[in-house]
């Protein structure tokens, strides 16, 4: 899978011109995963950001011993993981790949060079990023956005 064409196609980089595509997509790594393969467990330290080209990936969060909620079957299209390239913080969710899949991936030392070597892309990026969580948010029920508004307010 060339690195162009997932990035050309998602979301995040809908404003990114030609050339800007480029040159990001100089930050990512490309990998082929079989299932199942943990991607990550929650409570790891945060790394990577991951962009599905081909496959699926499902995410879930551990609620007890042995109680797993499987909150996304994610698919070609979608990203996860993104705050990790911006916080130093633990992963909130397990991620797992369910079908074999084509991931792009940019760990946060890419995103730091990115942001010495090609700065105004970066900042694109995080605006992005920062527009989809606010997409989110914003698709959640009525009680769920008064808890985290409210959270993010004190």
């Amino acid at each position: 899978m060339a690195k162009i064409k997932p990035l050309r196609e998602n979301v995040l980089f809908k404003d990114f011109t030609d050339k800007e595509i480029a040159v990001l997509s100089k930050f990512v790594e490309e990998k082929n995963l079989s299932a199942p393969t943990p991607l990550f467990l929650q409570n790891m330290k945060g790394e990577s950001m991951f962009i599905i080209g081909a496959g699926r990936v499902k995410l879930s969060q551990m609620l007890g011993e042995g109680e797993e909620k499987m909150l996304g079957d994610l698919g070609p299209g979608d990203f996860f993981g993104e705050l990790a390239l911006i916080e130093n913080g633990p992963r909130a969710v397990s991620a797992i790949v369910i079908q074999d899949s084509q991931l792009l991936v940019m760990k946060r030392a890419e995103f730091e060079r990115m942001m010495e070597e090609a700065p105004k892309i970066a900042v694109k990026m995080v605006i992005g990023i920062y527009k989809s969580l606010s997409d989110r948010i914003r698709s959640c029920s009525p009680q769920l956005q008064e808890m985290i508004i409210g959270k993010a307010g004190e």
